[in-house]
C-alpha cells in the first residue's frame, strides 16, 4: 500500500520494467558493486541491501547472518547506514524525514520515491558527517546495518582485508557464474 500510495504503478512496471537478471547484469557491469571506491550511503537499509544481494546472486538470501554480511562486504565493500550512524551522533534518532528536519535539509520530490529518498539521504549524510564526525567517518562504522549489526568485528576486518578490492576480472567471473 505504501508504494501504491506513493505512485508506484506495479502493472506498468511488470509490463515495461527491466527483468531482475538484466538489472543484475547491468549493475555488475556498471562497476557500482564489487568496487571499494564506491561509497554506498543508505538509511535503515537491511531490506534494500538484502534485495540487491538476492538479485545479484540470483539466489535465496543466506539464513546465516555472517554469510549475509560476507555477501554485503563482497558486493558493497564500503557502505554506511545513516540510521546506525545516528546512534553515535548525539543520539540522533527517528526517520529520514526527521533527521532532514533537524539538519534543515529540504526534500526534492515525493516521499518514498527512489530518487527523492536517495538525494535526501545523501544530503543528510553530508550534514551528519560534517556536524558529528568532523568531515570524515571512520572505517569502524562501515558495513554495519541498523537493526542487523555486522559480522564479528575481528572477522569483519580480516574479511575486509581479504576482499576489499575487486578488479574487473572478478566481475566477469560473477557475470559468467550467474548469467551463463
Amino acid at each position: 500500500d505504501l508504494l501504491i500510495n506513493s505512485g508506484v504503478n506495479f502493472h506498468n512496471h511488470k509490463k515495461k520494467g527491466i527483468k531482475m537478471d538484466k538489472f543484475a547484469l547491468f549493475l555488475i557491469k556498471s562497476g557500482l558493486v564489487l568496487n571499494k571506491k564506491i561509497k554506498w550511503i543508505s538509511f535503515h537499509s537491511g531490506y534494500d541491501f538484502g534485495y540487491l544481494i538476492k538479485i545479484l546472486t540470483n539466489n535465496f538470501l543466506p539464513t546465516n547472518k555472517n554469510e549475509f554480511f560476507k555477501l554485503l562486504q563482497l558486493f558493497f565493500p564500503c557502505s554506511y547506514d545513516m540510521k546506525y550512524l545516528g546512534i553515535y551522533s548525539n543520539d540522533l534518532h527517528g526517520g529520514l524525514n526527521k533527521l532532514a528536519e533537524k539538519f534543515k535539509v529540504s526534500r526534492i520530490g515525493p516521499v518514498h520515491q527512489a530518487g527523492s529518498d536517495a538525494l535526501l539521504t545523501l544530503k543528510v549524510f553530508f550534514k551528519l558527517r560534517d556536524a558529528f564526525f568532523k568531515g570524515k567517518i571512520e572505517d569502524k562504522y562501515q558495513g554495519i546495518l541498523y537493526g542487523l549489526g555486522s559480522i564479528n568485528i575481528k572477522k569483519k576486518n580480516e574479511y575486509r582485508d581479504k576482499t576489499h578490492c575487486y578488479s574487473e576480472p572478478l566481475s566477469k567471473i560473477l557475470y559468467q557464474l550467474f548469467f551463463f
